[in-house]
């Protein structure tokens, strides 16, 4: 009997000390998201710059376009993040309004990329924003041709 209660014990007490790891994943997320809508636009677009002449290989004059590109767009960003009403207060017509602008933004940027990276760089790119949108939208264990894939 000793011996059944020290193990449920044990097994409550390792219970309570195990961590969730999504948790953590989570709180590390929220800090780093954050820390990142604390800088300037400049260091976000130099930032992610960075970041495609990594993933797409970009010449000299491909990153200074990317880069006045992205300047404008956190810009854009950081001013629309200062002026947004909470989720709860916004109308329906307003979210429309909201939804229509960010894809307006989506369809400027895609055209603009298109005009600066070669056919090559563009379609890795939009093989990498297909990805992302995939993972975000937790689709990601989905395998092409399964028959729960709709």
């Amino acid at each position: 009997m000793k011996n059944l209660v020290m193990i449920a014990v044990l097994i409550f007490g390792f219970n309570l000390m195990a961590q969730n790891p999504q948790l953590d994943k989570r709180e590390h997320k929220k800090e780093m998201h954050q820390k990142m809508s604390d800088l300037t636009p400049e260091q976000v677009a130099a930032i992610r710059t960075k970041q495609m002449t990594l993933h797409l290989d970009l010449n000299k004059s491909q990153q200074l376009q990317i880069e006045k590109m992205e300047l404008e767009r956190a810009k854009k960003r950081k001013e629309k993040m200062a002026t947004r009403k909470k989720r709860n207060e916004l109308t329906a017509d307003e979210i429309a309004a909201n939804k229509m602008e960010m894809l307006d933004d989506k369809i400027a940027t895609k055209k603009m990329l298109k005009s600066i990276l070669t056919e090559d760089q563009f379609q890795k790119w939009e093989k990498s924003v297909h990805k992302k949108g995939e993972h975000k939208k937790g689709n990601h264990f989905k395998k092409e041709g399964s028959p729960n894939n709709n």
